[in-house]
């Protein structure tokens, strides 16, 4: 389950950059940095609902390495 642990470290990564880069932001707020705030906040969102759904299966995935 290697790649399944890969993906995982690549999508907490992911998380932890977009967040960053949020609070990067949030501190330097400017009314036109709003829609990149909006944008980074989408993507954040869209890797956490990955990452839940891989958590979710990630049962299943175990189970396939065992043979069924």
């Amino acid at each position: 389950m290697k790649a399944t642990d890969d993906y995982r470290q690549k999508l907490v990564t992911e998380l932890i950059e977009q967040s960053a880069r949020i609070d990067v932001l949030v501190i330097n707020f400017r009314a036109d940095d709003d829609q990149e705030l909006e944008a980074l906040r989408t993507q954040q969102q869209e890797t956490t609902k990955k990452l839940q759904a891989l958590e979710e299966g990630g049962n299943a995935w175990e189970n396939i390495g065992d043979g069924g």
